[in-house]
C-alpha cells in the first residue's frame, strides 16, 4: 500500500486540447508503416558520414567539413513541411537553428538540443562491423551504423515529432526551438558550432530567457531492482586533461641511468592511480536525490541497502555501496583515466621528453582548481626527492630546503603541469521545480504509471555546456528503453545500432511534451 502510495504521488500529464491530434497520431505511431518511415530517415542521416576529428580547421578552410552541407540538404527534403513552417538560421554553415514561434510571446520557448556529427568509424575495426558503418542497415528491428544512436536518432525524432504536428495543423502557444551543433564530437576546445548558436539565443532572449532545455544523454529508460526508472541528468560533471610531463638528459642507452623519463614517468602515474580522489556524496549531487526516489519507490531493492539510504548513517553506507562499483563510483568522484602516452624516439637513445595525458570528470563536490591542487600535493614530494624542478600549472614550485639543495646539487630533470580545457561542473537544475514536474508528467504519461522518474548525474559532457546562462532547467536524456537492446548502448564503438521501438519512443516523447508545455504556465 505503501507504494502505491508513493507511486501516485509523481505526476502524470497527457495533452488536454486538441485530443483529434492524440487520438490520430498515436495511432500512426503504432503502426509498421509508420516504423519503416522514421527507420527510413534515420538510415538515410546515418548514410552520411559527418564525421568530426579532434583537430580540425575552421568551416570553409577544412574540406572535411563539407561532408555536413550534404547532410543538411537530406534534412530539407525528408522533411519539407518543417522548411515551409519553421524559420531556418544557419551558423557557421552547418549549425542549425529552427524556431516555429508561439502566438504567446510572453512565454519562455522550449529549446531541444542535438548535433549531426559522429565520432570516427576507425578504419582498424571495419572489419568487425556487423554492417558497414556507413551502410545505414536497417532489418526491421535496428538501424545499424555510426551515429544511429548518438545522436542522429535525437534529431530525427525530434523532426519527426514537429512534422506529425504540423500534418495535423498544430500551432503552438510556446515557442518551440531545435538547436543542432555540428562539433560535439571534436575536440574538447572546438566550438564552431554549439557555442555560437548559444550566443545567438543568449542575444536573442537573454539571461535565463529559455523556460527549459533538453539535449541527449544516456538511454534514459533502464530497469533497477525491479522497476523501470526514467533518468533525466540535471546536472554534468566537469572536465579537465592533465598532461604531465618528464624532462631529463638524453644520451646512448648503452649507459643508461637508474631511471630513465619512462621509469620516471611510470612512478608518476602509479602515484596518480594509487591515489585517486576520494568519494563524497552531498546534497547537491542528484545522484543522492536518485537514490533516496530509488529506496522508496523501486519494487526489489535489497532491504539492507533500502534501510541504510533512509537510515541515519546514510552517507557512509551510500558511499560504500556506490565504490563497489566503477560506474557508480563516478557518481561520486572525480575520475581519473590515465589515456595518453608518448615518449622515446629510438630503441638506443635515451628519451629526453616523455608525457601522459590524464583525463578528470570533475565531481560536483569539486573543481577545476581542486585537481590542480591535488596533483601538486601528490607530485610535490616526488619532485623534491628525486631532485626535479617543478612546474606546475605555469608557476614553478620548490620549497626553501629544495632550493637552497639545488644550488649545490645538479638537477636530475624537470616536471611539468599542465592543462588544457578547464570545466567546472555544471549548475544543477531544481528537481523541485514545477518545470521538472512538467518533465515527470510527460515521461510518465509516454512510458506508463509504473516508471519512476528520478534525476541523475551525467558523466560525461554535452553542448548544453554551452547553454547555462539560458536556462535555470537544463536536461539530458534520450528518451527511449534501454531494454529495447540487450546487448546495452553501443555509441561510440562497434556495432552502434538504434532499436527502431527505441526510436519510435523518441517520437512519441517530444510529440507529447511540446503539447504538454504548450499548455503548462508558470
Amino acid at each position: 500500500m505503501v507504494l502505491n502510495r508513493h507511486f501516485q504521488q509523481q505526476p502524470v500529464f497527457h495533452p488536454v486540447t486538441r485530443p483529434d491530434i492524440t487520438i490520430k497520431n498515436l495511432a500512426i505511431f503504432d503502426t509498421d508503416v509508420f516504423r519503416d518511415e522514421v527507420a527510413a530517415r534515420l538510415t538515410g542521416s546515418v548514410q552520411i558520414p559527418t564525421v568530426t576529428y579532434d583537430s580540425m580547421g575552421h568551416v570553409g578552410e577544412d574540406s572535411r567539413w563539407d561532408v555536413f552541407y550534404e547532410h543538411s540538404e537530406y534534412l530539407r527534403k525528408t522533411f519539407p513541411r518543417i522548411y515551409k513552417a519553421l524559420e531556418l538560421q544557419t551558423v557557421n554553415e552547418h549549425g542549425l537553428l529552427y524556431t516555429w514561434p508561439g502566438s504567446e510571446s510572453r512565454l519562455r520557448p522550449l529549446l531541444f538540443m542535438a548535433h549531426s556529427d559522429v565520432v570516427p568509424a576507425g578504419t582498424s575495426t571495419t572489419a568487425e562491423w556487423t554492417h558497414p558503418p556507413f551502410q545505414g542497415h536497417y532489418d526491421g528491428e535496428y538501424i545499424w551504423g555510426r551515429g544511429s544512436e548518438d545522436d542522429k536518432s535525437n534529431l530525427i525524432a525530434m523532426l519527426t515529432a514537429i512534422d506529425s504536428l504540423l500534418e495535423c495543423n498544430f500551432n503552438p502557444s510556446r515557442t518551440v526551438i531545435i538547436s543542432v551543433g555540428f562539433d560535439e564530437e571534436g575536440g574538447a576546445e572546438q566550438s564552431y558550432g554549439a557555442r555560437c548558436l548559444a550566443e545567438l539565443l543568449l542575444k536573442k532572449y537573454g539571461e535565463n530567457g529559455v523556460e527549459m532545455i533538453f539535449d541527449e544523454g544516456i538511454a534514459g529508460i533502464e530497469h533497477r531492482f525491479g522497476t523501470d526508472f526514467a533518468l533525466p541528468a540535471t546536472a554534468e560533471k566537469g572536465y579537465i586533461d592533465v598532461t604531465v610531463s618528464v624532462h631529463v638528459p638524453g644520451g646512448h642507452s648503452s649507459t643508461p641511468p637508474d631511471h630513465t623519463g619512462i621509469g620516471y614517468l611510470a612512478q608518476i602515474i602509479r602515484i596518480i592511480e594509487d591515489q585517486p580522489f576520494k568519494s563524497r556524496i552531498t546534497r547537491q549531487n542528484p545522484t543522492l536525490t536518485y537514490l533516496r526516489q530509488a529506496a522508496r519507490l523501486s519494487k526489489s531493492m535489497p532491504e539492507e541497502l533500502r534501510a541504510a539510504i533512509l537510515g541515519p548513517d546514510a552517507n557512509e553506507k551510500i558511499l560504500e555501496y556506490m565504490d563497489a562499483s566503477r560506474e557508480r563510483r563516478a557518481m561520486v568522484r572525480t575520475s581519473t583515466a590515465v589515456d595518453v602516452i608518448s615518449g622515446g624516439d629510438k630503441v638506443n637513445s635515451l628519451p629526453e621528453s616523455v608525457q601522459v595525458v590524464v583525463n578528470h570528470r570533475i565531481a560536483v563536490q569539486d573543481s577545476v582548481q581542486a585537481v590542480k591542487d591535488h596533483y601538486i600535493r601528490l607530485l610535490e614530494p616526488w619532485a623534491e626527492q628525486q631532485r626535479f624542478k617543478f612546474n606546475a600549472f605555469g608557476s614553478v614550485l620548490s620549497s626553501e630546503r629544495s632550493s637552497s639543495r639545488l644550488k649545490d646539487d645538479l638537477e636530475e630533470g624537470t616536471l611539468i603541469l599542465d592543462a588544457q580545457y578547464e570545466l567546472d561542473s555544471s549548475p544543477i537544475s531544481d528537481a523541485e521545480d514545477d518545470r521538472f514536474s512538467w518533465l515527470v508528467g510527460t515521461l510518465r504519461g509516454v512510458f506508463g504509471n509504473d516508471v519512476v522518474v528520478a534525476p541523475e548525474l551525467l558523466t560525461g559532457n554535452t553542448d548544453t555546456r554551452y547553454y547555462w546562462e539560458l536556462s535555470t532547467q537544463i536536461y539530458r536524456m534520450s528518451p527511449w528503453r534501454a531494454s529495447h537492446d540487450p546487448r546495452g548502448t553501443r555509441m561510440h564503438t562497434v556495432d552502434e545500432r538504434m532499436p527502431v521501438k527505441g526510436l519510435v519512443e523518441m517520437v512519441k516523447f517530444y510529440h507529447e511534451f511540446i503539447r504538454v508545455l504548450d499548455e503548462k504556465r508558470i
